[in-house]
C-alpha cells in the first residue's frame, strides 16, 4: 500500500503546477489502482489458502469463494486502465492504427491461449496453458478485464507521446507491458488449479508484485514534462 501511495503522490510532487489532461487522467488512474490494491489485500483465510499445502480439491473450493472485495478490485483496476487508455490517446503526436489493430487481437489471443478468457476445463499446449479454473460467475468480469487491459496495452504501443521518453523508465509501452505480465501472475495465483510448492508460490508472488510496482513507476513517470 505504501508503494501505491508513492505512485499516486508522484504527479503532485512535480515542480510544475499546471495540470494537463494527461497528468490528470494518469493521476486518476493511479488513484483507482490504489483503491484496487486496497481491495485486493488478501484476507487471512485467502492468504493461508494460497500458501498452505492443501489438496487440489481444497484449493478449488477456495477459488469458488472469490470475495466481493476481490471483484471490486478488478473493477477498480479496469477503470484505471480505461483512464490510462484515454490519457495515451489524448497525449499522442501520432497514432498507428495498424499497430493497434495488430496488438489488440494478438493480446486477446494470447489471453485466450493462456486460459484467462473462458478457459477450457483441461490444460494443454493449445489452450489454458496456465491451467486456470475461473468460476462461472467470474468469467464475464475476468474476460471484460482482459479486453480492457488489452485495449490499454494496444493504445500504449500504438501512440507516440508528445514528449519523447528519454529512457525506458518513462515509456508508456514498457509500463503497460509489465502491467499485463504482472496480471498473469495475479490470475495464476487467484485461479490456478495446480498447487505450487511454497518456494515457487513465493517466487511467483514476488515476480508479480515486482512487475506491478515497476509498471506503476514507469506509468507515473510518464507525466514528467507533460
Amino acid at each position: 500500500m505504501l508503494c501505491s501511495v508513492a505512485f499516486f503522490s508522484h504527479p503532485f510532487l512535480l515542480p510544475s503546477n499546471e495540470w494537463s489532461d494527461y497528468r490528470s487522467l494518469i493521476t486518476a488512474g493511479l488513484a483507482c489502482s490504489l483503491l484496487g490494491d486496497f481491495c485486493l489485500i488478501p484476507s487471512r483465510r485467502e492468504f493461508n489458502g494460497s500458501n498452505a499445502k492443501v489438496s487440489t480439491s481444497s484449493k478449488s473450493d477456495l477459488q469458488g469463494e472469490i470475495s466481493m472485495s476481490f471483484q471490486l478490485g478488478i473493477v477498480a483496476f479496469a477503470i484505471a486502465h480505461i483512464l490510462y487508455t484515454v490519457a495515451f490517446f489524448r497525449n499522442s503526436s501520432e497514432i498507428s492504427w495498424t499497430i493497434f489493430a495488430a496488438t489488440f487481437p494478438a493480446t486477446l489471443g494470447a489471453a485466450k491461449w493462456l486460459g484467462v478468457i473462458y478457459p477450457q476445463a483441461n490444460s494443454s499446449l493449445r489452450s489454458n496453458v496456465l491451467n486456470l479454473a475461473v468460476a462461472p460467475d467470474m468469467k464475464p468480469l475476468v474476460s471484460a478485464y482482459a479486453v480492457i487491459i488489452g485495449i490499454m496495452f494496444a493504445a500504449a504501443t500504438s501512440t507516440s507521446p508528445s514528449v519523447i521518453p528519454s529512457d525506458w523508465l518513462h515509456s508508456r509501452a514498457v509500463g503497460a507491458a509489465m502491467f499485463v505480465v504482472s496480471d498473469l501472475f495475479v490470475a495464476k495465483n487467484a485461479f490456478g488449479k495446480s498447487v505450487a510448492s511454497k518456494s515457487r508460490g513465493c517466487l511467483e508472488i514476488f515476480l508479480g508484485y515486482a512487475l506491478y510496482f515497476l509498471a506503476q513507476i514507469v506509468i507515473a513517470r510518464t507525466v514528467e514534462g507533460v
